[in-house]
C-alpha cells in the first residue's frame, strides 16, 4: 500500500494541463484565472471624499472652537461624476459628496453633521480639521502597473469586482475539466426505481457530480455499468472520447466482480495507484490511458467522498492551474474519543465548532463507510495517524475542513 503523500505525488505529477480560454467577466466566478492581472489605473484615480460635507483648507480652521467659530464662504459643489473645476482659496469651502474628487487647493473634508450652514454661501466651523481628514488619497488602494490578482487564483465575487475595476472584461481562465461518471455494480438502480432484493439506489453519481461541479468541472455523462468486463471496457473507452477524466465508483477491490482494474489492464492503461494506506478509501485507483485521466474510487458512499476530497479534488484543481489545491487543515480539541485504524491513516467524519477561544471537533456517530446519512452532517474529517488506534477525548487533532455543500446540475 502507498502512503497518502506518495499516492498524491504520483497523481499530481501525472496530470495534463488544460488549455485556457477567455470568458466574459460575468461568467468567470468559480473559474481558475490563467493570467496575472495588473492595475491599468491608480485607484482611486483622484483624492476622493469619504463623507458628505465641505472640502476645506485645513490651515483655515486651526483656531476654530465652539467659542471661536470660523465662517467660510461656500463657492460651489462637487459630486461623484461632477467635480468642482475651480481652485479653492483661503477662506473658501466647497460642498462635497461622498465619492467626489477633492477640489484643487483643498486638503480635507469636514462632515456635514458638525457644520452649521448659515446660508447658501456661508458655513461655520467650530473645531479644527486634520490634513487629509475624510479623504482617500489617490493610488492608496492600487497603483497603476501593480499586480492585483495572480495567475492561479480561483475567481470569487470579490475578485470579479477587482477585475472589473481594472478593465479585465474577458479574463483568461482554464477550460473546465469534463468529467464522465460511471457507477459500477449490477446491484445499482436509478434514483427513480424502488430497489428490489439485493439492490440499492445509485447515490455516488450525485455526490461525485456535485463535488466535481463545485470544483469547477463540467459533468458530461453519468450512468451505471453492470459487473461485466467487456461492458466496463466499452463504457470506459466510450466516455474517454468525450471527457478529460473518467471517474468510476465501485469495483476497485479484490473480489470476483471488482472489474475496474482488470478492465484498465485490458485497455492498456498505466495504473499508478492501486491501494492507499488510508481508512476509509484504501482501494483508490489512479490510472492514465494516453492523455486521459481515470480515477477508480471505492463504492461505499463515505469512502468515495473521502477519496474524492483527498485525491480527486486537488487533481482537478491542478489540471486547471489552481494555485491552492488542498483543503484547509486546522487543529481542534476532540469532544470525545476518536478511533483510528492502524496501520492506515484514518479520516473520521466530524463536526467542528468554535466556542469562544476554543475550537471543538465532535466525531459523528456513524455505522461505517456506507453510512451516507451520518456523513451528510459532517463539515470536516478528523485525522488519526497511522500509528494511533485512538485520540482520547480532550486532545488536539488535525482536522481537514470540508467545503460547504453545493448543489450541482449534472448534464447527462
Amino acid at each position: 500500500m502507498l502512503r497518502i503523500e506518495d499516492a498524491l505525488d504520483l497523481i499530481l505529477s501525472n496530470l495534463p494541463q488544460l488549455k485556457s480560454e477567455p470568458v466574459p467577466l460575468r461568467n468567470a466566478i468559480g473559474r481558475i484565472l490563467r493570467q496575472d492581472v495588473v492595475s491599468d489605473i491608480d485607484l482611486p484615480p483622484f483624492d476622493r471624499a469619504r463623507m458628505d460635507g465641505y472640502a476645506v483648507i485645513s490651515s483655515d480652521l486651526l483656531s476654530a472652537s465652539p467659542e471661536s467659530r470660523i465662517t467660510l464662504r461656500a463657492i460651489g459643489e462637487a459630486a461623484a461624476g461632477n467635480p468642482f473645476l475651480k481652485t479653492v482659496r483661503t477662506g473658501e469651502a466647497v460642498r462635497i459628496m461622498t465619492g467626489a474628487p477633492l477640489p484643487d487647493g483643498a486638503d480635507a473634508v469636514e462632515k456635514i453633521e458638525v457644520i452649521e450652514v448659515l446660508s447658501s454661501d456661508a458655513v461655520q466651523f467650530q473645531k479644527p480639521v486634520k490634513h487629509l481628514q475624510f479623504i482617500t488619497p489617490r493610488a492608496s488602494e492600487a497603483t497603476s502597473g501593480e499586480l492585483m490578482v495572480e495567475n492561479g487564483e480561483r475567481i470569487t465575487p470579490a475578485i470579479t469586482a477587482v477585475l472589473a475595476s481594472f478593465g479585465c472584461a474577458n479574463p483568461l481562465v482554464s477550460r473546465r475539466p469534463r468529467i464522465a461518471l460511471l457507477s459500477t455494480g449490477s446491484e445499482l438502480v436509478e434514483v427513480t426505481t424502488t430497489p428490489g432484493p439485493s439492490q440499492i439506489r445509485n447515490s455516488n453519481t450525485y455526490s461525485l457530480g456535485g463535488y466535481s461541479v463545485a470544483t469547477g468541472c463540467e459533468v458530461v455523462y453519468s450512468g451505471v455499468v453492470s459487473d461485466d468486463l467487456q461492458k466496463t471496457c466499452d463504457e470506459i473507452l466510450k466516455r474517454m472520447a468525450e471527457s478529460d477524466v473518467v471517474m468510476l465508483s465501485g469495483g476497485v477491490s479484490m473480489g470476483d466482480y471488482d472489474l475496474v482494474k482488470p478492465a484498465l489492464r485490458e485497455l492498456g492503461a498505466e495504473i499508478f495507484v492501486e491501494r492507499v494506506a488510508m481508512h476509509p478509501g484504501k482501494p483508490t485507483v489512479f490510472a492514465k490511458l494516453g492523455d486521459k485521466v481515470i480515477f477508480g474510487l471505492p463504492g461505499n458512499p463515505v469512502s468515495v467522498a473521502v477519496a474524492f476530497h483527498i485525491f480527486v479534488r486537488p487533481a482537478l484543481l491542478k489540471m486547471q492551474g489552481a494555485k491552492e489545491i488542498h483543503l484547509a487543515v486546522i487543529r481542534a480539541e476532540t469532544s470525545r474519543e476518536v478511533k483510528g485504524a492502524p496501520p492506515r491513516r484514518s479520516h473520521q467524519p466530524g463536526s467542528v465548532r468554535f466556542e469562544d477561544t476554543r475550537v471543538i471537533v465532535e466525531p459523528l456517530k456513524w455505522g461505517g463507510s456506507s453510512d451516507l446519512v451520518a456523513f451528510m452532517r459532517a463539515n470536516c474529517l478528523i485525522v488519526v495517524g497511522e500509528d494511533r488506534d485512538r485520540i482520547p477525548s480532550g486532545q488536539i487533532a488535525d482536522v481537514i475542513l470540508l467545503p460547504a455543500n453545493e448543489g450541482a446540475l449534472i448534464h447527462a
